[in-house]
């Protein structure tokens, strides 16, 4: 068998080179690069240190330069401007009827919001079992996070779409909120009092285990939230002061004027997307929404930028709609950046692989996550961050 170079034989595995494969100084983005392997939870992580989870900073050649111990396994990590690391962990405490584990399994569990200093010190714990998939540290000490509440009966009833056959006793819906220092809520924004049963129905790819399942949630200046949701195939912008929805972008499912069910694809509607949130000041393409479309109705993932004035698609990293051949695609998790350059940085989450493309959608980077031992979930990464060599102090002492 005649091999390609990053390739070679070993028995009946093919094995492939890992770490970063391509890299173009000249036109990549330099910075670190962090990331968290999603880890199996085994028969449950319900003390610290039964599962140790892990977060790497790698430099663009892929060395790992930097890393976190955390005492349970991690679902994603972001590093903050005076060094710290603030995570999602995943425990599998709580009884039958907790959100997110046993008979209400269902992604993005974690339970577990936790701050560590650049040494792994711990600076903040917080537990709410019903946290899942992201998390935010706001101004004057306080922290966001995503909660799931369980519908009442009739509610879940009423909800539209979804695989029939997929129904449970219990569906959940989303939560935004807000925590103090001390952990106390300080305010609250319930999905259930603001969606639509005629304009939020159900893709009809997914189960009926939740109304929403949002993926993300990132604040804007303002103090508005922008949320993806999976099973609603939409972005949404919701306002902190009103509770109302600004505004929403995807959905290729919804009702029309006769009530009945309709679907519909084009280059502005989205398939379970990721990673949403608006581009900030000083970067190109600053004010646009820019969001991972895993695309699982077309099987050909993308990142995605709209003009949310219009809703109109502005830019993507590979052409919307049907391609043959090699194309890439992430089902579920991933996200997608904007560097200083204009260069966007794309995690294909479900794959285990980071690259980084030009505005003419040229990859410039590529980097594929290696598979240290086997008590981690294969390739997958839920999102991965890149950070320029001035965003901390911290980095000093990298070089």
């Amino acid at each position: 068998m005649k091999l390609g170079r990053n390739e070679h034989y070993q028995g009946r595995m093919l094995m492939f080179h890992r770490g970063t494969t391509f890299y173009d100084k000249e036109k990549a983005f330099d910075g670190y690069t962090l990331w968290s392997p999603l880890q199996t939870m085994q028969e449950g992580a319900d003390e610290d240190w039964q599962y140790p989870g892990h977060a790497y900073l790698i430099s663009m050649d892929g060395t790992i330069v930097h890393e976190w111990q955390l005492p349970y396994p991690t679902m994603y990590a972001l590093l903050l401007p005076d060094g710290h690391l603030l995570a999602g962990l995943r425990t599998t405490r709580g009884d039958e009827h907790r959100p997110g584990v046993r008979s209400n399994a269902m992604g993005g569990t974690q339970g577990i919001l936790y701050e560590a200093d650049w040494n792994g010190i711990e600076v903040f714990r917080h537990e709410d079992l019903a946290m899942h998939h992201d998390f935010r540290r706001l101004p004057r000490g306080r922290y966001a996070y995503l909660a799931w509440e369980p519908l009442e009966d009739d509610v879940r009833r009423a909800v539209r779409g979804g695989q029939s056959c997929s129904d449970r006793s219990v569906m959940w819906c989303d939560v935004i909120r807000e925590i103090d220092g001390s952990g106390s809520i300080v305010w609250e924004w319930h999905a259930k009092d603001h969606l639509s049963m005629d304009r939020h129905v159900i893709g009809p790819i997914y189960k009926r285990h939740e109304w929403s399942h949002f993926n993300d949630l990132s604040p804007c200046a303002n103090g508005d939230y922008i949320c993806s949701s999976r099973y609603l195939d939409s972005v949404f912008r919701i306002s902190r002061k009103t509770g109302e929805i600004v505004w929403q972008i995807g959905a290729p499912s919804f009702t029309g004027t006769d009530g009945a069910i309709q679907f519909c694809t084009s280059p502005e509607t989205l398939g379970g997307p990721h990673d949403a949130h608006i581009i900030p000041e000083g970067l190109p393409g600053a004010g646009h929404l820019l969001c991972y479309d895993n695309n699982t109705y077309g099987f050909h993932s993308r990142a995605a930028e709209f003009d949310t004035e219009s809703g109109k698609l502005v830019w993507e990293s590979s052409s919307f709609g049907f391609q043959h051949g090699r194309v890439p695609f992430s089902c579920f998790i991933s996200g997608a950046r904007r560097l200083p350059n204009g260069n966007t940085l794309i995690c294909e989450g479900g794959n285990g692989r980071f690259y980084e493309v030009t505005p003419a959608k040229e990859i410039v980077w590529e980097y594929w996550r290696p598979e240290p031992d086997a008590s981690l979930t294969p390739w997958i990464v839920f999102r991965c961050l890149r950070y320029a060599p001035d965003y901390t102090p911290y980095f000093n002492e990298l070089i």
